[in-house]
């Protein structure tokens, strides 16, 4: 009884490698002169850290790991992403049709998700260390938006 549950939950693995998650995996391009960086000029500091954290789910620049490829994960980490560029995507700063950036709102969300833990989201850098927000990251990332809110434009 035993292996043939075995067997079939096998069977079922590879059968489901095989239905696509949507949306599907994606890096749409992109015209990077309307991208973050070039529309808030970051510090360098600054930009490293938010590519190193934020990057993957927030921008059209994800990094797809290997098991992005497996299902059921994938379908997971697919839908992790779109949610992601949805709510703010940093590949896309400005939308098609601003000339200059005016969602100071968006901007400030930035610092608020950092200061209260909730971004990078706790099981992404589970998977990625190297997304954990250091006191000093946090620090150099809203004390910069701080600084930019205080004199927007």
């Amino acid at each position: 009884m035993k292996k043939k549950l075995s067997i079939a939950a096998v069977a079922l693995m590879a059968v489901i490698q095989f239905v696509p998650a949507a949306p599907q995996k994606s890096n749409p391009p992109f015209d990077a002169a309307r991208g973050f960086e070039q529309v808030m000029m970051p510090p360098s500091e600054v930009a490293a850290i938010l590519k190193r954290a934020c990057y993957d789910c927030h921008s059209n620049e994800t990094v797809w790991p290997a098991y992005s490829y497996v299902a059921p994960v994938s379908w997971l980490v697919q839908k992790h992403v779109a949610d992601g560029r949805r709510m703010m995507n940093f590949s896309e700063w400005l939308l098609p049709a601003e000339n200059e950036f005016s969602d100071w709102s968006g901007f400030e969300k930035i610092c608020t998700e950092v200061r209260t833990g909730n971004m990078p989201m706790e099981g992404y850098v589970k998977l990625h260390p190297a997304a954990i927000l250091t006191e000093q990251d946090k620090q150099a990332v809203c004390g910069w938006v701080d600084r930019k809110m205080a004199g927007p434009k």
